[in-house]
C-alpha cells in the first residue's frame, strides 16, 4: 500500500516502544536518542519524573493520563480498551504514550531554562486562572492532585508552547505555487519487487496502453484494496513523489521502485482546487516541527531523566 514517510526527529520517539518491553532491576538506566532515563525506586522531591529539578508529580502525570484516556474513550467508546495495537493492549499503549508526553514536557521546560525563556506576568496569571477554573469543576474527581499542582502543570504546558514558538520564529514560510500543489492520483501497488512482480506490473502497463481503464487495472493487479489518494509534497518516499508530481493530469508513470515495493502512478488531477492554502500551512508547520525537534534533540544529548518506576507501575495499575 501507499507508504507515507513520517518525518519526525523526536528525541523521545522510541520511549514508548522500549518501555513496553519492560525493564528489570539489573538495567537501571536506558539510553534513548542522546539522553538517559534512570529508573529509581524513589525521587527526593517526590516527583514521578525529574530532570535537573524540573519535574512532574504522580498526580500531575495521572491527570495527563486521565485526560488522554477520557479523550480516547469519548471519541472511540469504551470498547477501545478491549483492542490491541501491534499486539499491545490499547491501554498499555496509551500509558506509555503519556509517559512519553511527560518526559517530553520535562525536557522542553529544561530547554526553556537553558534558553532563558520565561512566561510573562500575564501568561502566568492566565495559567493560574485556568487552573482554578479547572480545579473548581473537577476537585472531586481529581482529588489526587492539588490546585497548586494543576497550576504548575498548566504553566509547564504554556511554557512548552512558548519555547516551540520562540525556537521556530525564523522558519522559512515562503512556499512556491508548485510546492503547495496537491494532486489526486490512482496507483497500482505490488508488495514484491522480484522478476515475476515486474512482469505483472508490465502487463498492467501494456493493458493500459491498449485502452484499459486504470481504476479497473488497479482492482485487477494491485496488492492494495486502496488505490486512490490526494497527496502533497514532502509526504511520501522521494522516488514516488518525483514520479507522481512530474505527471500532468491524464498521464501515467513508468514502473516506480520504492522501499516497500513497486508502483504505477496515474495522475487524475495535477492541481486539486482549493487545497493549496492548507497544504502550504501544513508544509510550514512541518518545517517548524522539524526545526524544533532538531533543537530539542541537540539539547537532549547527555541529559538524564529520573523515573520512579514503582510509582509509575502503581499509577498504571489504577486503570
Amino acid at each position: 500500500m501507499l507508504k507515507v514517510r513520517v518525518r519526525r526527529i523526536c528525541a523521545l520517539a522510541c520511549v514508548a516502544a522500549v518501555l513496553l518491553c519492560g525493564c528489570s532491576s539489573d538495567r537501571p538506566e536506558l539510553d534513548i536518542k542522546g539522553y538517559t532515563i534512570r529508573f529509581t525506586t524513589g525521587i527526593e522531591n517526590e516527583a514521578l519524573i525529574d530532570g535537573a529539578g524540573v519535574s512532574l508529580t504522580d498526580g500531575q502525570v495521572k491527570l495527563l493520563l486521565s485526560a488522554v484516556r477520557d479523550g480516547y474513550e469519548a471519541a472511540l467508546t469504551a470498547d477501545i480498551w478491549a483492542m490491541e495495537l501491534d499486539g499491545v493492549p490499547f491501554g498499555g499503549y496509551v500509558d506509555e504514550m503519556v509517559l512519553d508526553m511527560a518526559a517530553r514536557l520535562v525536557l522542553v521546560n529544561m530547554l526553556a531554562q537553558d534558553k532563558h525563556i520565561e512566561l510573562n506576568a500575564g501568561e502566568t496569571a492566565d495559567c493560574a486562572e485556568r487552573a482554578e477554573t479547572f480545579y473548581s469543576e473537577h476537585a472531586q474527581t481529581a482529588s489526587y492532585v492539588t490546585q497548586g499542582e494543576v497550576t504548575e502543570l498548566f504553566t509547564m504546558m504554556k511554557l512548552s508552547d512558548k519555547v516551540y514558538d520562540e525556537l521556530t520564529r525564523d522558519v522559512d514560510t515562503q512556499i512556491s505555487v508548485d510546492g503547495a500543489r496537491v494532486i489526486k492520483i490512482q496507483y497500482i501497488y505490488s508488495k514484491s519487487s522480484d522478476a515475476s512482480a515486474v512482469r505483472k506490473m508490465n502487463r498492467a502497463l501494456d493493458e493500459y496502453e491498449n485502452g484499459a481503464d486504470f481504476a479497473s487495472l488497479a482492482g485487477k493487479y494491485s496488492d492494495s484494496q486502496v488505490y486512490s489518494a490526494e497527496i502533497g509534497r514532502g509526504e511520501l518516499e522521494q522516488s514516488f513523489e518525483e514520479a507522481a508530481f512530474n505527471l500532468d493530469a491524464g498521464q501515467i508513470s513508468d514502473l516506480v521502485r520504492c522501499e516497500n515495493g513497486l508502483y504505477i502512478v496515474y495522475c487524475v488531477d495535477d492541481n486539486v482546487a482549493g487545497k493549496a492554502e492548507s497544504q502550504a500551512e501544513s508544509i510550514i508547520q512541518r518545517r517548524r516541527s522539524e526545526q524544533f525537534e532538531s533543537s530539542l534533540a541537540d539539547f537532549s544529548k547527555g541529559i538524564t531523566l529520573s523515573l520512579d518506576q514503582k510509582a509509575w507501575e502503581k499509577l498504571k495499575s489504577e486503570y
